[in-house]
């Protein structure tokens, strides 16, 4: 690759790389059709920068989020294996790699290798992101095994950790759910969804235009009878950006809304 080439992918890189953040900030800001426009620009980009060459690790595990983002798991799949095959990735890159690549595990219900996947990154170091992803994982596993213990250890030392992180927060909520209704009745099911619903506000206020808060509290609350409070809290849902790696999709929400009435 010549120098005017490589030049040009770098440009291409890093022009993608700006829309892709400028989208971030509309899809923050409730401007959904607008944050759309620029990520489907910002693909085009990407896809240009890496086939003129642009092989960045910063710029490659951009594209491949948002690729899964918008629901491109395997063209994502692709790029990252080919990524692990180079020499000479830092520690923060390859725990990265991994920590996207646990999402596509995840996503294709591959959910014990996303776990052994995420937890090799987390061996070199734990930050937000692994902890609000692997606890997620974990309340996966509690619901589909009814094994709550190892879940609630793991979201416990994520709240050690941090306990204002609003996915950590959703996290516990959803696990505390789960736990209820396990218990199915009795005033430790009550007692549980009630730690349930504190953990949802909590979340909220953290961090109002969670999705899966919005969702997962709006139907408590409208199964404790409280419609006005879940209306309130779907009154925003077609201001929300929803991508693909989300575990609330625009049909439940919307089935939801349509329920409370």
């Amino acid at each position: 690759m010549g120098f005017f080439d490589a030049a040009k992918a770098a440009y291409n890189g890093n022009r993608a790389y700006h829309l892709h953040v400028d989208a971030n900030k509309l899809a923050g800001e409730g401007k959904v059709a607008q944050a759309k426009e620029k990520y489907q620009a910002a693909l085009k980009l990407y896809d240009e920068a890496v086939r003129q060459g642009n092989n960045a690790p910063n710029i490659v595990q951009a594209y491949t989020l948002l690729l899964m983002r918008e629901d491109e798991f395997e063209k994502a799949r692709a790029l990252l294996e080919d990524m692990s095959r180079r020499k000479g990735l830092s520690d923060g890159e390859w725990a990265q790699l991994r920590l996207q690549y646990s999402i596509y595990l995840w996503h294709v219900g591959e959910l014990d290798r996303a776990i052994e996947t995420i937890n090799r990154a987390a061996a070199k170091g734990m930050n937000g992101s692994i902890y609000g992803t692997l606890g997620m994982y974990w309340v996966d596993k509690a619901r589909q095994t009814g094994e709550f213990g190892p879940a609630l250890e793991f979201n416990r030392q994520a709240m050690d950790y941090d306990d204002e992180d609003a996915a950590t927060l959703d996290n516990m909520a959803q696990l505390h759910e789960a736990m209820a209704e396990a218990e199915k009745d009795g005033e430790k099911a009550a007692a549980l969804r009630a730690r349930a619903l504190d953990y949802y506000k909590k979340a909220h206020e953290q961090k109002p235009r969670q999705i899966t808060t919005i969702y997962y509290m709006a139907r408590m609350l409208h199964r404790n009878g409280d419609d006005a409070g879940a209306r309130k809290l779907l009154a925003v849902r077609d201001t929300l950006y929803i991508s693909a790696i989300c575990p609330v999709t625009r049909e439940m929400i919307d089935a939801l809304a349509a329920e409370v009435g």
